[in-house]
């Protein structure tokens, strides 16, 4: 929390500043974040685990208000829900010089129009898409769930980039290039409103937005239908056919691995390809189109294949007043655990994102170590989520992250050492990217 070293004791005396976390079952109001001057101790109090972890996320709001205590409620109304935003995007987000943005003026155009909007989510959430940072956003607080599909959104249309194996998409014929001809009954210049109502809703960086504009379009609660390449087919918004990771060998002296997000049984299924693939020389590695997760599982991951201790880069984290603390440096240390002894080389494109960034960040640029494709999506950058309304959630990114080099990862991505354009199905016959992998 705004960089500063976290040392974590059991219940008991502890002498100097401290955060004390207390979790009272019975407890009925909402949870609270106090802080004694005094005794310099903040202290959270709330009836579960993520009542606790919602207390987190009001440092920065005491840091900017000077209070000494917050609680963990949403804005009676819209027009307060927008006052908070001001605030706390004001206060809180270190992206505005380096994009070149005018919070200020950007409130100015676009905040009284969320308050008077018919539906004013949408307003709010083209306001947020002028910060061009996708960790930067408000979105319901029941997200849809994005279908496994890579889909590009340009000038009102939208192409399939990628189509995994055994989707529903896949199986009905579409391929790579192919465009949605119709979406839940949407066609001709209807769907091409909705795909530029959804672009317009998307905060991202220039080089990521028409990818992740792809993503929203396609995220669903419930049953669609589709249209593409004169075929049509459901889809399924609570089921997701793809594995969350896949792997196999690609020749006798490379593995393959796919990883698709950060979470759930990743570090037993990493460790497993890991140990199958043991016997080869090169690893690949395929983060294209995925968007992070747990943080802990992605730098856990990359340890494996750091050789000694390595800076990783630096971090400069908002102080919650409008301001940045100094350069944090970031180091690594090999896993105690597994450890890979061949080369890597990993895939990634401008959905490779968040947590996936703070996997690469420190291992490009090693002499065992390649990345190929097209430079990351730009945000690794500590993300805090408030209730702004009972259905609103706003989250903001409180870091910027440097490589060794001193390359900004925030809005430019980690850079590649071998580029190529393509987001290919995973198959080496027809994947570009495998295919540079293969020579690398």
């Amino acid at each position: 929390m705004f960089g500063a070293a976290l040392e974590v004791h059991e219940p008991g005396p502890v002498d100097g500043p401290r955060w004390e976390l207390v979790i009272e079952p019975d407890r009925d109001g909402p949870a609270v974040l106090d802080w004694s001057p005094q005794d310099r101790v903040l202290t959270s109090r709330a009836a579960d685990a993520g009542g606790l972890m919602r207390s987190f996320q009001l440092v920065h709001t005491m840091a900017r208000t000077r209070s000494t205590r917050e609680v963990d409620v949403p804005c009676a109304s819209i027009q307060d829900a927008v006052d908070q935003t001001v605030a706390e995007v004001g206060a809180a987000f270190p992206g505005l010089e380096l994009r070149g943005l005018d919070w200020p003026e950007i409130c100015a155009e676009h905040a009284k129009g969320v308050v008077e909007a018919d539906d004013p989510l949408a307003a709010a959430q083209r306001w947020m898409a002028r910060l061009q940072d996708a960790h930067t956003k408000i979105d319901p607080a029941v997200r849809p769930t994005p279908l496994p599909y890579v889909v590009s959104v340009r000038d009102g249309e939208a192409w399939f980039v990628r189509v995994p194996e055994g989707t529903p998409a896949r199986e009905a014929g579409v391929r790579p290039g192919e465009r949605i001809i119709s979406l839940n009954g949407a066609s001709g210049p209807e769907l091409a409103r909705l795909i530029q109502d959804c672009w317009s809703r998307t905060a991202a960086p220039r080089h990521m937005r028409s990818l992740l504009a792809g993503r929203r379009l396609l995220a669903v609660q419930e049953s669609i239908s589709m249209t593409a390449a004169g075929a049509e087919w459901m889809e399924d918004g609570g089921c997701d056919p793809v594995e969350l990771i896949e792997w196999r060998r690609l020749a006798s002296d490379t593995g393959y691995v796919r990883l698709k997000i950060w979470q759930g049984e990743v570090a037993q299924g990493f460790d497993a390809a890991l140990a199958e693939l043991s016997g080869c020389d090169r690893l690949v590695l395929d983060l294209r189109g995925n968007v992070g997760g747990n943080l802990m599982l992605a730098t856990g991951a990359r340890d494996r294949f750091l050789r000694e201790t390595t800076h990783l880069g630096w971090s400069r984290f908002s102080d919650g007043r409008g301001g940045l603390g100094p350069r944090v440096a970031l180091f690594g240390e090999p896993s105690p655990e597994r450890r890979w002894p061949g080369r890597l080389v990993v895939l990634i494109d401008p959905l490779t994102y968040s947590s996936s960034e703070d996997f690469l960040l420190g291992l490009q640029g090693l002499e065992h170590v390649t990345v190929v494709g097209r430079p990351s999506g730009g945000g690794s950058g500590r993300a805090r989520s408030l209730r702004l309304l009972p259905d609103w959630m706003l989250t903001v990114s409180t870091a910027l992250t440097y490589d060794r080099t001193g390359h900004c990862v925030e809005n430019n991505g980690i850079p590649v050492d071998v580029p190529v354009c393509s987001d290919g199905p995973g198959h080496a016959q027809d994947d570009p990217a495998i295919r540079a992998a293969l020579t690398s």
